[in-house]
């Protein structure tokens, strides 16, 4: 594999004109400029005009392939992500098109190559405008849905439907892969407490197909081959399980034969371990579950949106420093970096699809086919890119649905629309459970949660409704819990509660903003939340701060992260830090190892010598 990351040519397409031009015939000319890959163009290319850009811009670069290499093999292109649509020309050639943001995908560009050895000319086109049968779905503030005085208060720039910013671009790295031209397409692993583990394999050709299944230390445990089926079921005797506290990862060996020689071979990390829902709780293992972390946002200075791997070593150790055991994926897929780290740390993950504020035009079911046909699309590549993660526990399918109150929702129309996602979601992957997040409208009325088997919500009493007022918010907030607990039996995770917080604004009695109103809103909703033994987590909002579109609401930043955007802390986190490092409900097992303590200086023990004069 070929990373082509690096610094490529980039050319903005705002009057769409660039396929009628055929800008992907030759070198790019006019307005052009240089951008970093992968990475969002909007802060990158801020001085350029870019900042609020939305729309299409065109990427270009050079490679060349090794004859070696070009000889009896294909060639792909793998793009990580491209928001939100790319469609992709090698050497003047349409090579395809793939639409939906923040999942990866491939193309055989081996036809379009030139002679070996020689410069191969890519061009991506990617367009991130988005629709109302896009995921996630856009908002014109010249429609009539919205250019109403109830909504033109809430129109943002650029606009959006969802509260954080728009970026475009290449956001993850693009490979160049070469394969046999007889290859392993995918492999998928389902394991079991007892040490079962079954593999499938797709191949488009094969003679034979062996797995075996290697412990840490490359040691093989067991193995199994064929030349007609392309699924073997495997035992491990006595297995080590993966928990946070042990993340043991075992590997999968994939080999493709063809005439009896191995003409493909790969690695596939998995653990053993178990995740399920049972009497309103959730047993990770079969011990009780408490997650204790943040809703996030995979969202950096300069690089925006783009793969940063020191950034989500930081995150981890953050996460590892104050407590925390898991995180959510807000509110689209992550880089599947993130899964792997996850799996090496031990942090749980809830991977969550691009489904955010969601909202329906119509009260007839089939109007809403489009929108349904690519939200199954958007969960059916999450599920193939990031089943095999043991740090992948959970489905979501949609976060706050109905957040900008269209009148057709709360229906029957809307009932089947999500029996539909989470039946279809069951059938993908039945071993994890899917969780449905609301926000407060219909409370626990909401048809979203009948569709889960966990329920997530999203509160913020005491901000955004009866502000400041914490003992009436909390009150508010344990009517609201039982009352949903008992309507449907299911665990409840609080997957988001939060305050804007200013660094560094301070104040002696309760004032929104400041980092002690932070402090004592955070808390007053925990000391509400872990009283309850059906609440199985609390994920604070937010993480870290955010760039978000310009609103009055938003000083240029959205401010309720524990941390500031450059991941330092804020009062509460060290509050925080104390408190999840000692609290019972969460299990020895389900902690990742804790960090070192002090600094890491080997003569700080040193005593100091008196009496030494200097000069």
């Amino acid at each position: 594999m070929f990373d082509l990351g690096g610094y490529w040519n980039i050319k903005a397409d705002p009057e769409d004109e660039g396929l009628s031009q055929s800008w992907f015939e030759d070198a790019l000319d006019g307005d052009v400029h240089t951008i970093a890959i992968p990475g969002s163009w909007n802060e990158q290319l801020e001085e350029q005009g870019f900042k609020n850009y939305v729309g299409k811009a065109w990427h270009e670069t050079w490679f060349t392939i090794p004859e070696v290499m070009q000889n009896n093999h294909r060639v792909w292109i793998r793009v990580g992500a491209a928001d939100h649509r790319a469609t992709v020309w090698v050497n003047g050639t349409y090579i395809g098109e793939h639409v939906g943001g923040y999942v990866p995908f491939e193309f055989d560009v081996t036809d379009a190559l030139i002679e070996a050895g020689e410069p191969n000319h890519l061009v991506l086109c990617v367009d991130s405008t988005l629709s109302m049968h896009t995921l996630p779905q856009d908002v014109d503030p010249n429609s009539p849905m919205y250019d109403t005085p109830a909504y033109q208060r809430r129109h943002l720039y650029p606009a959006t439907r969802f509260d954080f910013f728009p970026y475009g671009g290449l956001t993850r790295s693009v490979n160049l892969v070469i394969t046999p031209r007889e290859y392993i397409s995918s492999i998928s692993i389902d394991s079991a407490l007892e040490g079962k583990v079954d593999v499938k394999v797709q191949a488009p050709v094969f003679h034979k197909l062996r797995v075996q299944v290697l412990d840490a230390d490359s040691a093989i445990l067991c193995e199994s081959e064929s030349e007609t089926a392309n699924e073997f079921n495997l035992k491990i005797e006595n297995p080590r399980l993966w928990s946070p506290s042990d993340p043991y990862l075992y590997k999968a060996r994939v080999s493709l034969y063809v005439n009896s020689v191995i003409v493909d071979e790969y690695d596939e990390e998995f653990g053993i371990r178990e995740i399920k829902v049972e009497g309103g709780k959730v047993l990770f293992n079969n011990e009780e579950l408490f997650l204790a972390g943040f809703g996030k946002h995979e969202e950096f200075p300069i690089i925006g949106r783009g793969q940063f791997r020191p950034a989500y070593i930081k995150d981890h150790e953050l996460m590892r420093w104050i407590g925390a055991n898991s995180y959510r994926t807000s509110h689209y897929p992550y880089d599947e970096e993130m899964m792997r780290l996850g799996d090496r740390l031990g942090f749980l993950i809830i991977d969550e699809v691009a489904a955010v504020s969601l909202g329906f035009w119509s009260n007839n079911f089939e109007d809403l086919k489009p929108l349904l046909d690519t939200h199954k699309q958007a969960i059916k590549e999450l599920i193939e890119r990031d089943r095999n993660h043991p740090s992948v526990i959970s489905w979501s399918i949609t976060n706050e649905p109905n957040l900008w109150a269209e009148e057709f929702y709360q229906n029957e129309a809307g009932k089947q629309y999500f029996k539909e996602l989470y039946d279809f979601t069951k059938t993908l992957d039945s071993t994890r459970p899917v969780i449905s997040i609301s926000m407060a409208m219909f409370k626990e009325e909401d048809i979203v949660l009948e569709s889960c088997d966990i329920i997530g919500i999203n509160r913020y009493y005491g901000w955004y409704t009866k502000p400041v007022d914490l003992d009436q918010a909390a009150q508010d907030l344990a009517n609201e819990l039982e009352a949903t607990f008992q309507k449907y039996g299911k665990p409840i995770l609080i997957t988001e509660f939060g305050a804007d917080t200013v660094e560094g604004l301070h104040s002696t009695t309760a004032q929104m903003f400041t980092e002690e109103f932070q402090t004592a809103f955070t808390f007053k909703y925990l000391e509400v939340m872990e009283a309850c033994d059906f609440v199985c987590g609390a994920h604070i909002w937010n993480f870290a701060d955010f760039l978000t579109p310009q609103h009055f609401r938003r000083v240029v930043w959205h401010k309720k992260g524990t941390f500031t955007r450059d991941r330092f802390p804020k009062s509460v986190a060290f509050k925080l830090r104390e408190h999840w490092n000692t609290f019972e409900k969460i299990k020895d097992t389900h902690r990742p190892a804790k960090p070192r303590e002090g600094f890491l200086v080997p003569d700080i023990k040193k005593p100091i010598k008196k009496g030494v004069e200097y000069s």
